[in-house]
Parts: structure tokens; C-alpha cells; sequence
């Protein structure tokens, strides 16, 4: 596979499905007891700084932003990043989350945090 094949596109509706399918797949159902999604259920994720990974038409890797506030403070949480198996170690998720972070600065937000596991997004 050529990773030239691989568009970066930005999140919509469309993808949900098979996002859903790739974090069930990357974290499976105990994903929902951990602190970042409890967090992450205080308000659904921004698209217009969520995008996914898609080879010939199918979602194959997708990062999330979320808008979090403590106290008066205010930040976007990256996460979750999920790439298909078949997908892992070339580098798809890294572009994910890079494209993701320059959202988030042309967007202005102050800060983005990661509440996961260091090895994982490391």
C-alpha cells in the first residue's frame, strides 16, 4: 500500500458509522468507563477539527477534538485517535493528529490536551 492513496479529510456525519466501528476495534466496549470519555460526554467532539484517514472510500483512521472548560479555563482534548490494524506504524495517525493540532491553532484554541494512554500516543 502507498500511503499516497490515503486522503486526510475532514469529519462529517458520514464517517460516524465506521468511526464508531474503528474505536469499538482500537479500545472495545470498556473504552466508555475511562476518564476521557467520561469527559468527552459532557459535549460531542468538533468536526471542524476531527478528520479521519480514508483509502478507497472506507475509513480506515480518525482523530476527535473535543471543547473542555475548567473553571474559566478552556481547551480542545485530542482524542480518541484510532487507526485499523492493517494501518498501524506507517504513520497515519501521526498525520491525524498533526493536521488535527493546526485546526486547533487556526482555530485559536488556547491549549489541547490528551488524557490517554502515553505509550499508545507517543
Amino acid at each position: 500500500m502507498s500511503l499516497a492513496d490515503v486522503k486526510y479529510l475532514p469529519e462529517t456525519p458520514a464517517h460516524d458509522a465506521e468511526i464508531e466501528a474503528i474505536n469499538d476495534e482500537a479500545f472495545g466496549p470498556g473504552r466508555f468507563v475511562l476518564a476521557a470519555y467520561k469527559i468527552r460526554e459532557s459535549g460531542g467532539h468538533d468536526r471542524s477539527m476531527s478528520y479521519v484517514a480514508v483509502k478507497d472510500d472506507t475509513v480506515i483512521a480518525s482523530v476527535r477534538m473535543t471543547r473542555v472548560a475548567a473553571g474559566a479555563g478552556r481547551a480542545m482534548m485530542l482524542g480518541p485517535l484510532a487507526v485499523r490494524p492493517a494501518f498501524k506504524n506507517l504513520g497515519i495517525g501521526r498525520k491525524l493528529v498533526t493536521i488535527a493540532l493546526e485546526a486547533a491553532r487556526k482555530a485559536g484554541a488556547p491549549a489541547v490536551i490528551l488524557v490517554g494512554d502515553e505509550p499508545y500516543y507517543g
